[in-house]
């Protein structure tokens, strides 16, 4: 059995918004950390618990796995491995509904 990445809307909002972000001073490195945080998070398909568990998040089993200055919050379920945020690792407290910057 194979996993599959399913991303949520609010996982694709933060990758947009720090691409947004990022892309005000460097397009080119916006660009390079967009991508780098989806193939990073595609690795997930070959070893999903490659992350370590996120003890801040009490809803669930969350998993974090980092992509420079950013954790890429999944859970395992089934066979699907969702994505639930990109979330600043800066920002210790994660939210898995207040959008970024909010």
């Amino acid at each position: 059995m194979g996993f599959e990445i399913k991303w949520t809307e609010r996982a694709s909002a933060d990758i947009e918004a720090i691409v947004r972000f990022i892309s005000r001073r460097d397009p080119e490195a916006a660009a390079r950390i967009g991508l780098g945080i989806y193939d990073r998070a595609q690795q997930l398909i070959a070893q999903p618990k490659l992350g370590s568990e996120e003890l801040t998040l009490p809803e669930g089993e969350w998993r974090k796995l980092l992509f420079r200055r950013w954790k890429i919050i999944y859970s395992l379920r089934g066979n699907a491995i969702i994505i639930g945020r990109v979330w600043p690792c800066s920002m210790v407290e994660i939210d898995l509904n207040r959008p970024l910057g909010a």
